[in-house]
């Protein structure tokens, strides 16, 4: 038997296998336009690179780069400053005695020092007072000191706050005393720490 015979015997009954089993033939259909669809992206594919250069989008190019001779140097150089910076916080505690009484979370954006009522509150770090005063959110009086960089802390349910706004401050700077102001249901500190307006763990920079 030569070869083109056996190769036709082959075919045929190829043929015929795939007309009595549907799944194949479905499955050979299948193949077919998966074959076509490559065939096409790929000749796309070499069109649009070997006219990448024309290509534009509202008049820009959007391949700008220059072909380089094979010998061509390429120099680049990037400089950058970089920069130490000191932490403002002391890592002390606000009061000289306490317990946590609650801890940061999702629902909780602060931790809350539970200390004998009237107990002085200073500063964690150097700043400048922002803010001092009642606010309406359950917070009652606060303090709010500036440390820079982005850097904030606030100070809640205070009772007498002995700073004003634009005082500089420091860690030994009393800023007022425990009390019970806005909705608490006993003498504590409410601690909020920011970085650039994203509340932190006041816990990180606690000792």
């Amino acid at each position: 038997m030569d070869a083109k015979k056996a190769l036709r015997i082959v075919f045929y009954g190829a043929l015929f296998q795939i007309s009595i089993r549907p799944r194949l033939r479905l499955s050979f259909r299948a193949i077919a336009v998966l074959t076509l669809v490559f065939v096409s992206t790929l000749h796309l594919s070499q069109m649009v690179s070997s006219k990448k250069q024309d290509l534009k989008i509202n008049g820009q190019a959007v391949m700008v780069a220059k072909d380089l001779e094979s010998n061509a140097e390429i120099v680049q150089e990037i400089s950058s400053t970089v920069s130490v910076k000191i932490s403002p916080f002391t890592y002390n505690n606000p009061v000289e005695s306490g317990l946590i009484s609650q801890g940061f979370s999702t629902y909780h954006l602060a931790v809350d020092i539970a200390t004998p009522l009237g107990s002085s509150i200073k500063p964690l770090g150097s700043g400048v007072v922002e803010f001092t005063g009642l606010v309406s959110d359950g917070k009652g009086n606060i303090v709010v000191v500036d440390h820079g960089d982005g850097l904030k802390t606030i100070y809640a349910h205070m009772g007498d706050i002995k700073v004003g706004v634009g005082n500089g401050v420091d860690s030994n700077t009393i800023l007022g005393t425990v009390g019970m102001t806005g909705r608490t249901t006993g003498p504590h500190v409410h601690l909020e720490v920011y970085d650039r307006g994203v509340a932190m763990n006041p816990a990180s920079v606690l000792p």
